[in-house]
């Protein structure tokens, strides 16, 4: 695994999972029912299909935030700001994007586990890279073709967008990177 930094907030990881481990979760996640993804407005979920209309899968697991985590660790700041990297949202996203599906731009919101304990950083691994189209784009920063296995960490304000899918089908897993608040 390589560290890649591409910019001061955003950074990349090749081979973060083997395509195997990739292939996996795609196979696992097939077996669950997707819902139709919506969008995060101050604090609300609703359903913008003009900005947003993949699929997406949520699960809560502790102890795939404690494996991923304990690999990700060493590439991730330490502190921002006043705050000490702790770990990873037990809550994962296994987002699905087929032919003429996207995620315009916009920024990723802020987690609140509690008062003291809250994400900065997006975290996503792209699960396959076999479709066309779903670069994700960082206005007037930089594209990123995924890759299978690749793993993307930036911070939550920068504007993003996922690029149309034109063929084939897109997976990525995505979580956040959780900070506390040093007293």
């Amino acid at each position: 695994m390589k560290k890649i930094q591409l910019d001061p907030q955003i950074f990349i990881i090749e081979d973060f999972l083997t395509p195997k481990e990739c292939s996996d979760y795609i196979e696992k996640s097939e077996l669950q029912s997707f819902e139709e993804a919506k969008v995060n407005m101050g604090g609300t979920q609703v359903m913008l299909k003009g900005v947003r209309n993949n699929d997406r899968l949520l699960f809560f697991d502790e102890n795939l935030a404690e494996t991923l985590w304990s690999k990700i660790e060493p590439f991730v700041p330490s502190k921002i700001g006043s705050s000490e990297a702790i770990g990873l949202n037990e809550m994962f996203r296994i987002y699905r994007y087929n032919a003429g599906q996207r995620f315009k731009m916009h920024r990723d919101g802020s987690y609140e586990r509690n008062e003291n304990e809250f994400s900065i950083l997006s975290f996503l691994i792209y699960l396959n890279d076999d479709y066309e189209g779903g670069e994700t784009e960082f206005r007037k920063i930089t594209t990123i073709k995924p890759k299978t296995g690749m793993a993307l960490v930036f911070h939550h304000p920068l504007r993003h967008e996922g690029k149309e899918i034109t063929s084939g089908t897109k997976y990525v897993l995505r979580t956040d990177i959780m900070y506390k608040l040093d007293k």
